[in-house]
């Protein structure tokens, strides 16, 4: 029995020495992460868009403003020359190089009282990625006026109207 205690010793002790062997092989480094970060985007508005002043009619109709600032009608709207006709403008701020996306939801000009036109298919002439540091482009959009549209000053900041929204993201 003694010799027996010695054996399972000596196959326990081995073992254990066999352990700490394959321990003593073990290795570990540290990793390493990298981060850029760019400078955040920022949008403002610089010129408020005007369709300038418009006549309707019996039946609905629209008004196309370009990003020029140039208008066209369509249906029962007429635009009235020698108004104030201008683009929205827009100046977005963001890491030079860096490619953007530009989105829009659709606003309504209200009278302040209870007629509404909303505004809606926007359109811009902005180049997609900033050129530089900063970049300023123009927007257009469809006003659509409703048939027998009560005559009056509409806009988005009355009481009954609400603006639109241009929103920019990098890609």
């Amino acid at each position: 029995m003694n010799t027996t205690n010695k054996l399972l010793k000596s196959i326990i002790l081995g073992l254990l020495t066999g352990l700490s062997v394959s321990l003593a092989h073990a290795d570990t480094t540290d990793g390493t992460a990298v981060a850029t970060v760019i400078a955040p985007l920022s949008i403002s508005e610089n010129i408020g868009m005007d369709f300038g002043t418009i006549s309707g009619g019996p039946a609905s109709g629209t008004v196309l403003l370009d990003t020029a600032g140039s208008t066209d009608s369509d249906g029962d709207a007429e635009t009235i020359s020698g108004g104030s006709e201008a683009a929205g403008d827009f100046t977005i701020s963001g890491e030079s190089g860096q490619a953007y996306s530009l989105t829009y939801t659709s606003g309504t000009l209200g009278d302040g009282g209870t007629e509404t036109m909303s505004v809606d298919t926007f359109t811009d002439n902005s180049v997609g990625v900033l050129p530089a540091a900063t970049e300023t482009f123009q927007v257009g959009a469809t006003l659509n006026l409703g048939a027998d549209q009560v005559a009056g000053n509409y806009s988005t900041s009355a009481g009954n109207g609400s603006p639109y929204t241009v929103t920019v993201n990098y890609n």
